[in-house]
């Protein structure tokens, strides 16, 4: 387990580069106390960083949901990120960049608060350590975006999806499946969600989960292997009539998953096997962009 108040390098803090040990913000920091940050997660391989501008991109897109300012461009971006990879020796990882206000307002009212960017990286493996692993069903469900800014990836999407995980490992389980507010299927705490049927790819509209990056790659390398992709509504009964089903995202990857609840899935079904070995190939030539695939 890491402490990540305690991993070695250099952090970007606030235009500087500094001691990962001295990069730290007051307690009264105000999105600290409003949830008002955004972020990103960006894997490495082989010291380069993967759809590094579709991350930045999506970075943007969330800075200005939350009506903060990014004040660096992509080359800029690109320019610390190799930098940081360089100086902390981080081959295979991870890339955080975050963006939060100051300390100048302890109410909603943010008019006198400047927006801070740090971004670090750090040695990392996958998010869950097993071949497959076991899914709950949250009680929590997951706002839709007609009433949350759900494409921001932002500090406060993941309180319900916290405590969902909380309540799920004391279960016995390794994550849950989430649900909406009309009952249908949206995403894991934070992987999306596919599922193999009648070898048919199935995935869930974004209306209330975040787009990810891994998602787009995945749906792009199903249709050039051949695999028809379906993304629509869909209610548990749908996924329950699996064959096999997976999670993604840049710190899970492709991820299966052996169980939902009672109900056991294929972990050794072809089509996936195939999208699998395809991502891991990709993976390490690190394009730029999902296009690049």
């Amino acid at each position: 387990m890491i402490d990540f108040s305690k991993i070695k390098g250099k952090i970007y803090f606030d235009g500087k580069f500094i001691d990962t040990k001295k990069a730290k913000i007051h307690v009264l920091n105000h999105s600290l106390h409003f949830a008002a940050s955004v972020f990103e997660g960006i894997a490495i391989y082989n010291n380069k960083p993967l759809f590094e501008k579709d991350h930045f991109k999506r970075f943007i897109n969330s800075a200005k949901i939350l009506r903060l300012n990014l004040n660096i461009g992509n080359k800029k971006f690109s320019e610390i990120n190799r930098y940081l990879i360089k100086k902390n020796k981080t081959i295979n990882g991870y890339i955080r960049p975050i963006l939060y206000r100051s300390t100048h307002s302890m109410s909603p009212d943010t008019t006198h608060c400047k927006s801070c960017l740090a971004i670090a990286t750090w040695s990392w493996g996958t998010l869950f350590s097993k071949k497959a692993i076991s899914l709950d069903i949250s009680r929590w469900p997951k706002l839709n975006k007609k009433i949350f800014p759900i494409q921001a990836k932002s500090s406060g999407s993941y309180q319900s999806s916290v405590i969902a995980r909380i309540e799920s490992k004391k279960n016995g389980y390794d994550d849950c499946l989430m649900l909406d507010t009309n009952g249908l299927i949206s995403e894991t705490t934070a992987c999306n969600i596919f599922w193999i049927k009648n070898n048919q790819l199935y995935t869930p509209k974004t209306d209330s989960a975040l787009n990810g990056i891994t998602r787009q790659a995945v749906i792009k390398i199903s249709r050039k292997l051949g695999i028809k992709v379906n993304v629509g509504n869909y209610k548990l009964n749908n996924i329950l009539k699996a064959d096999t089903v997976f999670l993604t995202g840049t710190a899970a990857e492709l991820q299966l998953v052996n169980n939902l609840k009672r109900k056991r899935f294929n972990i050794e079904n072809p089509i996936y096997l195939n999208m699998k070995k395809y991502y891991d190939k990709i993976k390490f030539k690190t394009p730029q962009s999902v296009d690049g695939i």
